[in-house]
């Protein structure tokens, strides 16, 4: 199993604190083989692969964050204010030193990280660092493991616990409704269980409002927004789809049905394969992409403010026509490529958003807009070199009408050359 979570009860002295005392545990966390939990202790001069932590916190934090962890999605370009409280294991908190160990979903696998850190007034060192994608389900039953050994502990012990009794029981209990919307709930950065009514009403108003392919999606673009936030994205969502409902341009229809479609298993190796096909289809396996506005390769484009910077854009239903946030002309060259490839890569009919966020749909449209304006092979071609100066780059971008941030990312992504420092 590529999650481990094994543990040995320890001794605890004494305490006026019955949760600790009685759930006192050295926990050893394993990852794809990485042991997470293990520390190098400067004072003792000794490395070990465990922490010695009460397991009722830890049960404590998974049980009050669980529907947050299994369906909050993480912004690939800016930390979220309150994600990390969440989803870090290191926030588990009362004193004791957990492993930074993120926990984040992507839409079919949960993605985990881990990194160095030496905690502040401490004598011990977290040395291993690593990512994994890990099955949601096999990681759901590991947790799931972990909160019922410990109510078991509890109960023995003639210890109440009554948060994490109280908060699991009804996490068991529920019903298909009541999931669907602490899922809704979680992705808009919400504990289900505190949602003010108003927002409540207005979460599952828009739950069912919304087009079932960019839902989750909206969603998650206005994490932590409140009532006004929700129902200003609503309006904007239904005036936007409504314009490009009406738009046409391109047979782009009969294009995304020739196209082979990738088998890779990575959303990046799916982008980039679709993106090759389709320069093929083109006729234009290298060198720059000129969009066009009108004829069978046209992409209808019109300007929008959407109501939160994590949305830059959204694409239609039926055509990779779009409506993009205003940016420079390299970005707007990026966020067509980004709503082509999401038209023609989709797995089902229906609009989508695009955006920063984590998650596969989006680092798909990403890695193929990357690879349709800045072609591999083609880049390989024009390096020529193995050590590559920035201002190499920076003219590379020019050409490719690209910023130089993406010929950097193909250039190391692809492994094509390094880049010099000066």
């Amino acid at each position: 199993m590529p999650v481990r979570m094994t543990f040995d009860w320890v001794e605890a002295p004494p305490s006026a604190d019955a949760l600790a005392q009685s759930t006192m545990a050295a926990l050893t966390i394993e990852v794809d083989g990485s042991v997470v939990t293990s520390v190098l202790d400067r004072r003792s001069r000794s490395c070990r692969e465990h922490v010695v932590t009460p397991l009722g916190y830890v049960a404590e934090w998974l049980v009050g964050n669980w529907w947050r962890l299994f369906h909050e999605v993480e912004d690939a370009r800016t930390p979220r204010a309150g994600f990390a409280e969440a989803h870090d294991l290191a926030f588990v908190g009362e004193g004791y030193l957990l492993p930074s160990l993120t926990i984040a979903p992507t839409p079919q696998q949960m993605r985990l990280r881990w990194q160095r850190r030496q905690p502040s007034h401490s004598t011990i060192e977290f040395t291993e660092q690593g990512e994994a994608l890990v099955d949601r389900y096999e990681l759901e039953e590991v947790l799931r493991h972990l909160v019922e050994v410990v109510l078991d502990r509890l109960a023995g012990d003639g210890v109440t616990g009554e948060f994490l009794n109280n908060e699991w029981s009804a996490i068991q209990g529920m019903d298909e409704d009541e999931r669907e919307f602490c899922r809704a709930a979680a992705l808009l950065g919400q504990d289900p269980f505190a949602v003010p009514r108003p927002l409540a009403e207005q979460l599952i108003d828009f739950w069912h409002r919304a087009e079932p392919t960019i839902r989750e999606d909206a969603l998650a673009t206005a994490n932590g927004a409140g009532f006004a936030s929700l129902a200003r994205l609503a309006g904007w969502l239904t005036e936007v789809l409504q314009s490009l409902s009406t738009t046409r341009g391109g047979n782009w229809v009969d294009f995304r049905g020739a196209l082979p479609m990738s088998t890779a298993r990575e959303p990046y190796r799916r982008g980039y394969d679709l993106a090759r096909a389709a320069r093929g289809q083109l006729g234009q396996p290298s060198e720059r992409y000129e969009f066009s506005t009108t004829g069978p390769e046209a992409i209808p484009c019109a300007a929008t403010q959407p109501p939160t910077s994590t949305i830059q854009g959204v694409v239609a239903a039926n055509s990779p026509a779009c409506a993009l946030t205003d940016g420079r002309e390299t970005s707007k060259r990026f966020l067509l490529a980004r709503a082509l490839g999401d038209y023609l890569g989709r797995a089902e009919q229906g609009p989508a958003i695009l955006s920063g966020l984590a998650t596969d749909r989006q680092a798909q449209s990403r890695a193929f807009a990357a690879e349709f304006l800045v072609p591999a092979d083609d880049l390989r071609q024009r390096l020529g070199r193995t050590l590559v100066p920035p201002d190499v780059v920076d003219d590379l971008a020019l050409e490719y009408d690209v910023s130089s941030y993406v010929v950097r990312h193909q250039i190391e992504n692809h492994h094509l050359a390094h880049i010099a420092k000066w």
